[in-house]
């Protein structure tokens, strides 16, 4: 098992999203992931906790965003109770490895650990 931690500034989040708009959000979020930031009460928020999220599993995956792992290479999204969950876009991004995600956030930082278990459970 590996695991990946990550924590983002809001205030930083904000200040791109506000200077850069949607070419910020595009450069490293699906569609459907802009479109369920947007939709939400807390636009930076759910932007930061998604920018952490990615983060955090490149971490635990040990890869960093190199090689065969992009931004757009998974995607955070929200299950029907509104939990966060990791679907591969590119089928061979994670190998059949199981992957668990957490996205909290305050008024200054959204912060996101993930877990990741090697197929067969090693």
């Amino acid at each position: 098992m590996e695991i990946g931690v990550d924590i983002v500034d809001l205030d930083r989040i904000e200040t791109l999203y506000t200077r850069y708009g949607m070419k910020f959000l595009q450069r490293f979020l699906t569609e459907e992931e802009i479109a369920l930031c947007l939709h939400k009460p807390q636009v930076v928020a759910s932007i930061a906790g998604r920018f952490a999220a990615k983060e955090a599993v490149v971490k635990a995956l040990g890869t960093g965003f190199s090689g065969d792992v992009h931004w757009k290479s998974f995607e955070i999204l929200n299950d029907e109770r509104g939990r966060p969950y990791v679907r591969p876009t590119d089928v061979h991004c994670f190998h059949g490895r199981s992957i668990k995600i957490s996205i909290a956030h305050d008024r200054r930082a959204a912060v996101a650990m993930s877990m990741i278990d090697e197929p067969g459970g090693k």
